[in-house]
């Protein structure tokens, strides 16, 4: 006894029209994948061999054709959150003011400012995090003695 062969079947033409657009101009790389998955299923195409064809394991078609059939073309976009979380927050004006502060206290020297971060804020970040987090604040030179 087998199971049934899934795939998508019904499409409307504004559907199918969104799929390929998608597709062809989508922002990611994944939902391009996964548009273009859609529109083959519908063309026929088995999960065995989308699973061939897109090199990745039975459940992550079905985990597509789920996202399809549940949200249909807002249900294959990447959602927000993916990711580490960053370390440094830079909508956080305390922490912004913090950072900034230590930074003026040591300029020449990055090493004691990560030392500090780390005892008195309690974040455990490298000297390439904190010169990431200053050049992304555009906090060059002059910039610093606002802190």
């Amino acid at each position: 006894m087998s199971r049934k062969k899934r795939y998508i079947e019904k499409l409307t033409g504004v559907q199918k029209s969104a799929l390929e657009k998608g597709y062809r101009t989508g922002k990611s790389h994944i939902y391009r994948r996964k548009c273009h998955c859609i529109l083959q299923s519908h063309s026929g195409k088995t999960v065995k061999e989308l699973r061939a064809f897109f090199e990745v394991s039975g459940n992550t078609i079905y985990t597509w054709f789920n996202e399809w059939e549940k949200d249909g073309i807002k249900g294959l976009q990447l959602k927000p959150g993916r990711g580490r979380p960053p370390l440094l927050d830079s909508k956080d004006d305390q922490q912004v003011k913090k950072i900034k502060v230590l930074v003026h206290n040591e300029p020449q020297n990055l090493n004691r400012v990560v030392g500090q971060v780390k005892s008195e804020m309690g974040i455990d970040l490298s000297k390439k995090t904190l010169k990431r987090f200053l050049k992304n604040l555009n906090t060059v030179g002059n910039d610093l003695d606002e802190g």
